[in-house]
C-alpha cells in the first residue's frame, strides 16, 4: 500500500456534514454532541441553545484544524491458488478410475435410496 500526502492546502470552502446527537435524559439539561466530534459536546436548558452553543464550539474547533488530502493507492491480496487445481483432469483418460467413479456413484445414489424410504 502506497499513500501520497499532500503538502497543498486546501483553501477552497467544502462542505462538511455533522450530526447532532441531543440527549434528553437530564430532565433540566439537554446534552448535544457531534457524531463525529464526540469531545464536543455542550449542556443547555433548550434545544436551541444546545444548538447554538455546539455550533460555536465548532467555529472555534474548525479554525484551529487543517484538511489535507491523502491519496492511498491500494491493491487488494492477491489471491492463492487453490492448490488441488493443478490435479484437475488427471485421471480424465484413465478407464480404471472412470469405472472406480461409476461404481462410488451408483453406491451413493443407493444409499441415498435407503435414506429416503426410512
Amino acid at each position: 500500500m502506497v499513500s501520497k500526502v499532500s503538502t497543498e492546502k486546501i483553501y477552497q470552502s467544502v462542505p462538511l456534514k455533522f450530526h447532532i446527537l441531543l440527549d434528553r435524559s437530564n430532565e433540566t439539561k439537554i446534552s448535544a454532541s457531534f457524531l463525529e466530534l464526540p469531545n464536543c459536546q455542550v449542556e443547555a436548558s433548550t434545544q436551541e441553545e444546545a444548538i447554538e452553543k455546539l455550533n460555536e464550539i465548532l467555529q472555534i474547533r474548525l479554525e484551529k484544524l487543517e484538511i489535507i488530502p491523502v491519496e492511498i493507492e491500494w491493491q487488494p491480496a492477491k489471491q492463492l491458488e487453490n492448490p488441488w487445481v493443478k490435479f484437475a483432469g488427471v485421471f480424465q483418460d484413465d478407464p480404471d478410475f472412470a469405472e472406480i467413479a461409476e461404481s462410488l456413484r451408483k453406491e451413493r445414489l443407493a444409499k441415498d435410496d435407503e435414506i429416503a424410504e426410512v
